[in-house]
């Protein structure tokens, strides 16, 4: 009897025994289920997060680049391109290239001009120069047909060593068909009721002593076929070009000084073709007109050549 007590007793302890391992192992193969998922929420969770990593720096890599080309269009704007910085630089270049002119342009309204230059100036005008001797100062006054005939511009010098008389040019002109009124008390007048000529010549005369010289101009003549004719510093010669020693005295030129101006021979026609065969001018030694003699190289007149034709 007591054993069968003792073998029911193990059979129930052994039962009780398979029955806890039952459960043990039932839950732990629960267990074991569990702890996939769990792992599988983590690996899941680590994922997400990595993707939002990723995201995050996708994002930022973004904005990073936006915000570069929006600074590298920034510069673009800003900064002008070689043309246009080029452009700009010459522009500053041609300021100052104007403002170097500038001073030029003062210095010319500066520059006053005398009476006699702006005689000179006016259009048709004659005067000493080179152009200006070409134009006439007899058509104004005698009015008709005034045409050039001949115009000599090769200088020629009487040197009596104190006083050198030189002619720089000289022209003739043909008046015909006068009709202009003038005044009959006027030696000009001469070509108002006739056709002639008038010769023109642009005279130098220079002191080169230590003391005044007193010399005729006028005494100066154009010579030829056994005629002379004397000349005038006034006739058909504007004022701002008349030969003068000094402004007290037409006659006396002053040391060390030099004169210029023009003086003037009328012709008719009888008078120039007697006169254009082998036409001298013959100018006066200034002993002739001296109070006390000077040291003259030739005491005689000196010739040059004066032709009035071609």
């Amino acid at each position: 009897m007591k054993k069968l007590l003792m073998v029911g007793m193990m059979s129930a302890m052994l039962v009780g025994l398979a029955a806890c391992g039952s459960d043990a192992d039932s839950k732990s193969a629960e267990s074991d289920k569990a702890t996939p998922k769990t792992e599988e929420k983590e690996v899941a969770k680590k994922a997400e997060t990595t993707k939002q990593d990723v995201n995050s720096d996708t994002d930022a890599n973004k904005q990073t680049e936006e915000k570069q080309d929006k600074e590298s269009t920034t510069a673009k704007e800003d900064t002008p391109t070689t043309e246009k910085a080029e452009e700009q630089t010459s522009e500053p270049a041609a300021q100052n290239d104007t403002t170097k002119e500038t001073p030029d342009a003062d210095t010319a309204k500066t520059e006053e001009k005398t009476p006699e230059q702006k005689q000179a100036a006016a259009a048709g005008a004659f005067s000493l120069t080179p152009a200006g001797f070409k134009q006439s100062a007899v058509a104004p006054k005698t009015g008709g047909t005034v045409s050039l005939v001949y115009l000599n511009t090769t200088p020629e010098t009487a040197d009596f060593g104190p006083l050198k008389v030189t002619v720089k040019q000289y022209k003739l002109e043909s008046v015909t068909g006068a009709n202009k009124k003038m005044d009959p008390y006027s030696p000009e007048s001469y070509l108002a009721n006739q056709d002639g000529f008038v010769v023109t010549a642009d005279v130098v005369i220079e002191n080169t002593s230590a003391s005044n010289i007193n010399y005729l101009a006028e005494r100066i003549q154009i010579n030829g076929g056994g005629i002379s004719k004397g000349a005038s510093l006034e006739n058909f010669v504007p004022t701002a070009y008349q030969l003068s020693g000094s402004a007290t005295s037409h006659n006396i030129f002053p040391a060390k000084s030099k004169r210029e101006g023009a003086i003037t021979y009328m012709l008719n026609k009888d008078n120039y073709y007697t006169l254009v065969h082998l036409t001298k001018l013959v100018v006066p030694n200034p002993n002739e007109f001296a109070d006390k003699a000077l040291p003259v190289k030739t005491t005689k007149a000196i010739d040059l050549d004066f032709r009035i034709t071609e």
